[in-house]
């Protein structure tokens, strides 16, 4: 990635090649071509536009903001993206949005997220059956809870995170169908790839398009994709709640996450990266009202490859304490 550096008065295009970029480039075969490139304005906060100056004082302090030098760490560059759109009367830019509704009362909308003891506002991916055993009660895991353990179980309708897509405004009717120059054509979904694997509805594993010298794991997928859904037709007349989404509805994304083999069966990641909670567990089965578990907090950024908006899905990885 790039930036614009101040140096006496002068501007000049600072233009680095992320790790990745390097990567590619010590191969030394004459295969690394730049064929394209993107823009970004991460360091600006758009919160500080004050819309009560009605001046050109409104957004002064935005204009203020210090540039960033150029970040060579792919995994930390390029979360907002700017992009050209030829519309010259668009008033609203789709959007990546969670859809939390409870699917017992709307078709085919997303996971809630946990909201228990100590696990609130994220989601839980289970790593062994001893903490899914714990956790279950007459069959049914809480809110949020996801069993991670195998792809099979990861796959399934009851285990996908949901994402919608569309303009998420009262004021276009959500029965409108979005534009196709709107609608993401493409999904990035980005992960720790020592912790966990992005897994397609129905229960296989997705392959990375690449993982970087920080063990981040790039999957990029197209409409062709199984993570890819469509809204039924039911659902965008009558299905007001099937969509968190507001207004006009795109894609739907569809991820399963399962844990790694070494999140399962290893503690190392734990110790190293994780920390430890007392975790509400379930009496009925003998169990003692509240155990030390290990726990390993990461984030699931989804991303559109078409409008570039990025989401950061809060995910706790979890695991039983008293394992070798």
């Amino acid at each position: 990635m790039s930036s614009f550096l101040n140096n006496s008065g002068d501007i000049i295009l600072d233009a680095v090649l992320t790790d990745e970029g390097r990567r590619r480039l010590a191969r030394g075969d004459g295969s690394f071509k730049i064929a394209v490139f993107s823009l970004a304005d991460d360091e600006i906060n758009y919160n500080l536009y004050d819309a009560t100056q009605g001046t050109a004082y409104a957004d002064l302090n935005i204009m203020k903001t210090p540039i960033l030098e150029a970040i060579t760490d792919s995994s930390i560059g390029l979360k907002h993206k700017l992009l050209t759109i030829e519309k010259e009367d668009l008033l609203f830019l789709p959007i990546l949005k969670l859809n939390t509704n409870n699917p017992n009362k709307s078709k085919d909308a997303g996971k809630p997220l946990a909201n228990n003891t100590n696990n609130t506002n994220t989601f839980v991916v289970m790593a062994t059956d001893v903490v899914i055993d714990h956790y279950n009660q007459n069959e049914t895991l809480p809110d949020g809870f996801i069993d991670g353990t195998t792809v099979a179980d990861a796959g399934a309708t009851n285990s996908l995170i949901v994402v919608d897509q569309g303009l998420d405004t009262n004021q276009l009717s959500y029965t409108r169908k979005l534009t196709p120059d709107l609608e993401e054509s493409r999904v990035i979904v980005e992960m720790d790839d020592r912790l966990l694997k992005l897994v397609m509805p129905g229960g296989t594993d997705a392959e990375p398009s690449f993982i970087d010298d920080d063990n981040i794991a790039t999957y990029y997928m197209g409409t062709g994709s199984p993570i890819f859904g469509e809204y039924p037709t039911s659902d965008k007349k009558s299905g007001k709640n099937a969509s968190s989404i507001a207004g006009p509805r795109g894609k739907r994304f569809r991820l399963g996450l399962r844990t790694s083999v070494e999140t399962q069966i290893s503690n190392h990641f734990y110790d190293t990266l994780g920390s430890q909670i007392t975790s509400y567990y379930n009496t009925a089965i003998g169990n003692a009202a509240s155990t030390t578990a290990r726990t390993i907090d990461t984030i699931v950024r989804v991303a559109g490859g078409t409008i570039g908006y990025t989401l950061d899905i809060p995910v706790r990885i979890i695991k039983e304490l008293n394992t070798p």
